[in-house]
């Protein structure tokens, strides 16, 4: 007999998806104001894809990831200058990541 409550395994598991948005928003946030940060946007892209790949979330914590690609899709545009197709490419992005 499992004496583990699912509900509280997936209710910390929605939790830890929340915090890891959050941190991943964080980091991001550095990122723009670090001219040498540790840790690159390619990184932080990855990880929000790894989030989209590998978790079942909830409609806010899936809305919080795509704006989070979203918005380094556009950072990483800018930097090229090329800002005008940086919606297209990040729901691109977004798109393959669900794919996966």
């Amino acid at each position: 007999m499992d004496t583990c409550d699912n509900n509280i395994v997936g209710a910390f598991e929605l939790r830890m998806i929340d915090a890891d948005i959050a941190h991943i928003r964080l980091a991001i946030e550095a990122v723009l104001h670090e001219s040498n940060s540790a840790l690159p946007m390619l990184y932080w892209r990855g990880r929000l894809e790894h989030l989209l790949r590998s978790r079942h979330l909830l409609h806010h914590q899936f809305s919080a990831v795509a704006d989070l690609l979203t918005r380094i899709e556009k950072i990483s545009e800018a930097e090229r200058d090329d800002a005008p197709t940086a919606v297209g490419r990040a729901s691109s992005s977004l798109a393959r990541a669900i794919a996966r």
